[in-house]
């Protein structure tokens, strides 16, 4: 009973993963930093990655937005006009499932989620 159990929790901590082929990442539109925004789960089309970009305006962040990207265009800034102002937006990309959470703890809480489950299931499954 304990090896079905798992077998279960694993399945369900890895599979959405390797549901596809494409990356999963977060996505909120372009907006004023600050706004709440609650992030919808999207697959990126081939040849994309997890994007975050920040709108800076004088060093102060003032846009922010989450999204997939082509690859080729992570390193590109841009300038737009936003409430007569100039801002310089760019972009940091990840290339794993889930990167641009916008919130390093879920990342790392899902990584010591994942090293807690192997921690109860390797001696388990040894025995």
């Amino acid at each position: 009973m304990y090896r079905a159990v798992c077998v279960v929790l694993c399945a369900c901590l890895l599979l959405p993963a390797l549901r596809c082929e494409n990356l999963l990442c977060y996505y909120c539109p372009l907006q004023s930093n600050g706004e709440v925004c609650r992030p919808v789960l999207s697959e990126c089309p081939p040849q994309e990655v997890c994007s975050t970009a920040r709108g800076r305006n004088g060093g102060r962040v003032v846009l922010s937005q989450q999204s997939c990207l082509a690859k080729h265009e992570c390193h590109l800034e841009y300038v737009i006009k936003y409430k007569g102002t100039n801002v310089t937006v760019s972009h940091s990309c990840c290339d794993w499932h889930y990167c641009n959470s916008g919130s390093r703890i879920t990342v790392h809480s899902a990584l010591f989620a994942l090293a807690v489950a192997t921690t109860i299931i390797l001696p388990a499954w040894a025995s």
